[in-house]
């Protein structure tokens, strides 16, 4: 009995693949897992929810219809400069189930060759998206219109555009960071290292001019959140009509027998838009505002173009797509670390 058992064919086959299904089923039947699993996470969806508006509304309060005066540039620029902070909240939440459930597939479902390390990493991905465009909407509607900006269609929406390329962002650099860390005591660490670092490059806190250069010409230009800054406040400022409260203007008197225009003709004609004179028919008190439009701030920031909102919109997606690319690098990564732990 044995030998004719031994000398029969075996009863399967040896197809030549891994798994007993294609990657694009493996992809569906996990993500639509992933799915069904964080909608039942009702504790985790909330939480992200009540951050989002939470925040937003404490930022629209806080800055409830912003004017027209020099002072209230830098309260635009903060405005937008608060909507970072969602970051390191939603990834706190995030992180800990993403190490939880990869935890599960390297000890159970990897080991059992159920499917793929790639399906997993995107079942996690794409469970997210739905949950990110929400909040997007849900902080720019508590946010923005309280605050008093631009509500023009095309302004208004590369606003919304940009904040939510800002949710992929960090939710991609949150799930980088859980992809190859060991735990999640581990990866709390590294999260405000970064996003320390990353805050106090982005030309916010320390403006461009006066970032020290071995900083200045590297991580200033690496840093995704110098082209959010940057994106949001030239679609927001570029075209906002300033005008100067009476601290705020320069007053001085001409030359005997001159006009404030015929005493500051040289400087009116020089470059810059910013030569606001007030009053330029004058021979006393010549009142000069610093600014005249949103782009002459800007301009001190480094923003010198219109152009400069769509090229770091531009930027803002490249960064977006290249977070969730390097998730799948860093976990195939850990997967080559732990096979040869094996």
């Amino acid at each position: 009995m044995i030998q004719d058992a031994a000398n029969k064919p075996p009863g399967t086959t040896d197809d030549g693949h891994e798994f007993a299904t294609s990657l694009w089923t493996q992809v569906k039947i996990v993500s639509e897992r992933s799915n069904r699993s964080l909608f039942r996470n009702v504790d985790y969806i909330n939480n992200k929810f009540a951050l989002h508006i939470g925040v937003a509304l404490v930022v629209g309060f806080s800055f409830w219809k912003i004017g027209h005066s020099v002072a209230e540039q830098q309260i635009i620029l903060f405005a937008f400069f608060n909507y970072i902070f969602v970051a390191p909240g939603a990834i706190a939440q995030l992180q800990p189930l993403f190490i939880e459930r990869r935890d599960v597939y390297e000890t159970r479902e990897k080991k059992s060759k159920m499917y793929s390390w790639i399906a997993f990493v995107t079942g996690l991905i794409v469970s997210e998206i739905p949950y990110l465009i929400a909040n997007a909407i849900l902080y720019f509607l508590c946010s923005y219109y309280t605050t008093g900006l631009p509500t023009s269609s095309d302004k208004a929406g590369a606003i919304f555009f940009v904040m939510l390329m800002y949710q992929f962002i960090y939710t991609g650099i949150g799930q980088l960071i859980a992809a190859y860390a060991p735990n999640a005591v581990f990866a709390s660490l590294v999260n405000p290292l970064l996003f320390g670092t990353l805050i106090s490059f982005c030309g916010v806190l320390v403006p461009y001019s006066q970032i020290q250069p071995f900083w200045r010409y590297w991580i200033y230009y690496l840093n995704p959140f110098n082209y959010l800054m940057g994106s949001l406040l030239v679609f927001s400022d570029w075209d906002w009509n300033i005008q100067c409260t009476e601290r705020e203007f320069s007053i001085f008197d001409p030359p005997s027998g001159q006009t404030c225009a015929e005493y500051l003709q040289a400087w009116l004609g020089g470059p810059g838009s910013g030569n606001n004179l007030i009053n330029p028919d004058a021979t006393a008190a010549c009142r000069v505002c610093q600014y005249k439009q949103g782009s002459d701030y800007l301009r001190t920031i480094n923003l010198n173009e219109y152009s400069y909102g769509w090229r770091d919109a531009g930027i803002c997606v490249i960064f977006a797509i290249s977070s969730y690319a390097l998730v799948y690098v860093l976990f195939k990564l850990r997967t080559k670390a732990s096979k040869k732990a094996e």
